[in-house]
C-alpha cells in the first residue's frame, strides 16, 4: 500500500464511513489529525480523485476505490509531501477516459470515435477545443460526462 493510498483510506477507516464529504475530509487532515494545511488537504482530494483512489457521487459525497476499503492504518502514521507528487503515468487524461466510457457503451472503436471528435471539431472550423467536442461526443451518444465535467471545465477555462 503507497502512502498516498494510506493517507486517503484513513480518514474512511477512522470514521468507519463509505461516504464522506469533502468538508470532512478536510476536517480530518487539517484539524483531526494536524497532518496538513487547507490547501495540501484540498489538493490531496484532487490528486486522489485524479488517480482513482475516490470518486466523487452524484450527492457530493466521496467514495473510496472498493480495494482500499479494507486498509490498515499504521500507528503513528503520518504523510510526507511524497503524497503530493503524480507520475505522469498515474495520472490517465481525462478525455482518454471519457473516450474509452464512449467506446464500452457505444461498442464503437476508439479511433473511429476520434475521427468523429475531429468531425465535430472541423464542423466547427477548429474554433472549439478537443474538451467541447468529447463532451458533443458523449452528448450524441447519450453517454454520462458527468464524473469529468469538472476536469473538462477547468481545461476548457486553461
Amino acid at each position: 500500500m503507497s502512502e498516498r493510498e494510506t493517507s486517503v483510506a484513513a480518514p474512511f477507516r477512522h470514521r468507519n464511513a463509505d461516504h464522506l464529504r469533502q468538508v470532512d475530509l478536510i476536517f480530518y487532515y487539517t484539524q483531526d489529525k494536524k497532518w496538513m494545511s487547507l490547501d495540501k488537504a484540498k489538493k490531496l482530494i484532487v490528486i486522489a480523485e485524479k488517480t482513482g483512489l475516490i470518486k466523487k457521487e452524484g450527492g457530493g459525497d466521496y467514495v473510496l476505490r472498493e480495494d482500499l476499503r479494507e486498509v490498515k492504518i499504521p500507528l503513528g502514521f503520518r504523510p510526507t509531501d511524497e503524497i503530493f507528487v503524480i507520475d505522469e503515468s498515474e495520472a490517465i487524461d481525462t478525455l482518454e477516459k471519457l473516450l474509452g466510457d464512449i467506446a464500452d457503451a457505444t461498442n464503437i472503436e476508439k479511433k473511429e470515435l476520434a475521427s468523429e471528435m475531429e468531425q465535430i471539431r472541423k464542423h466547427f472550423d477548429d474554433l472549439i477545443c478537443p474538451e467541447a467536442a468529447i463532451i458533443l461526443l458523449a452528448k450524441k451518444h447519450h453517454v454520462s460526462f458527468e464524473p469529468y465535467k469538472a476536469d473538462l471545465i477547468k481545461r476548457i477555462g486553461e
